[in-house]
């Protein structure tokens, strides 16, 4: 019994131990070179049975980590979508399956937040298709939009019309982190999406100035009346530097939740809007 428990012993931990030494040069992707190595360190112990036992299942363990761990990049998250817009024709996109035998999944692009959505992609690129079926019968994929994915594994995916007339794609898509860490409770979310700065004057306090393309997270006002609203006024500077009011209203205070607000040019004329979306994480309820 002693010998068996000495035989058993330490084989885990000598498969884990190579198994990161490989992973750290960039080698455990590369199964050949792996048993190379093996078989190299087995000739240096021959003459050491119980070594070579060990070395044995290390090997074995080894080959089915390559076999069937989790492609290098892969990322599942959850996450929710929003499209400000639809393209016509495009209220559902694709993602491709992340292994060559993995289905596809279609996504429905609804105009509010969405209900989360458990994918997998191959890399930290979100790309979003469409698919055609071609005179031939076959499926054709053409990509609409394309974002980098935050750290977290919850995301907030954005789409909206690319107004851009060089852009190839139907979709300008933007990902942000979604999990109460990255974005507390009681904070905004604003995002701007026009081509020209904003800025936000929350209870007449400091004007809060956010450059085109950009994003910022907004605390709650301490000022608010007595039905726990505060005034909210959003301002974009014109070609001399000058702030334009284009936008005032009433917003609540809430702890429970968080706010989405999104300044970007309407599609039907050069105006800026902005879009308010209150915000409770599915997860809470």
């Amino acid at each position: 019994m002693a010998v068996l428990h000495t035989f058993f012993v330490g084989l885990p931990e000598v498969a884990v131990l190579f198994w990161k030494s490989l992973s750290l040069f960039g080698i455990a992707e590369k199964p050949n070179l792996c048993m190379a190595l093996m078989v190299r360190i087995g000739q240096r112990n021959r003459n050491s049975p119980k070594s070579m036992k060990k070395l044995l299942i290390a090997s074995l363990l080894l080959v089915a980590a390559t076999q069937f761990s989790p492609a290098r990049g892969e990322r599942k998250v959850q996450f929710r979508t929003l499209c400000l817009e639809q393209v016509e024709k495009l209220d559902k996109v694709v993602i491709p399956g992340a292994g060559k035998k993995d289905k596809p999944q279609e996504v429905t692009l609804y105009t509010d937040v969405s209900p989360v959505i458990d994918g997998v992609f191959g890399t930290d690129e979100a790309v979003f298709y469409s698919e055609e079926t071609g005179a031939d019968g076959k499926v054709k994929r053409i990509p609409v939009g394309k974002a980098t994915l935050g750290k977290s594994n919850r995301q907030m995916i954005i789409f909206a019309p690319n107004e851009d007339s060089k852009g190839e794609l139907a979709y300008r898509v933007m990902a942000f982190d979604d999990d109460e860490k990255s974005f507390p409770m009681g904070r905004i979310r604003a995002i701007n999406l026009a081509s020209v700065a904003v800025r936000y004057i929350l209870s007449d306090g400091k004007p809060i100035e956010i450059a085109a393309g950009a994003s910022v997270q907004i605390p709650y006002p301490t000022e608010v009346n007595e039905y726990n609203l505060y005034p909210v006024t959003v301002e974009y500077k014109d070609a001399s530097g000058k702030w334009i009011k284009t936008n005032t209203t009433n917003w609540k205070v809430s702890e429970k939740k968080r706010e989405i607000a999104i300044t970007e040019y309407s599609s039907k004329g050069n105006i800026l809007t902005v879009r308010h979306y209150g915000d409770l994480p599915p997860w809470r309820k």
